[in-house]
């Protein structure tokens, strides 16, 4: 059970980075006088929520996180092309993957029998 609980704090650090880095960014944007950096918390919104259910149900945390993870792939897809293709990947996308992965990861121990 100590090892579940710590998968799942492990599975929320990556979108906890990438949701303080979107924070930031619209926190930054906004006071420079920028007022279209409040879109960045239409990112910011859902993950925060995913992270909320990943911790309270993790196999549907994980399967959301998942799929949120194949849709902003989608969503980049041209920008993933560019040259610039690591930072969005490595900011957006990665993280709900992995953290996918860990959250069932840690519902298959939870089930496994002692």
């Amino acid at each position: 059970m100590k090892n579940v609980k710590g998968l799942k704090i492990a599975a929320l650090i990556p979108p906890g980075i990438a949701l303080a880095i979107l924070l930031l960014f619209a926190v930054g944007e906004t006071t420079g006088g920028d007022w279209s950096g409040l879109g960045h918390l239409l990112l910011a919104i859902p993950i925060g929520l995913l992270m909320w259910l990943g911790w309270r149900r993790p196999q549907w945390g994980g399967l959301l996180f998942l799929l949120m993870g194949g849709v902003l792939f989608r969503f980049f897809s041209d920008a993933l092309r560019g040259p610039g293709w690591l930072a969005p990947f490595l900011i957006l996308i990665a993280p709900m993957l992995l953290s996918g992965l860990l959250l069932l990861g840690a519902v298959g121990l939870e089930r496994k029998p002692a």
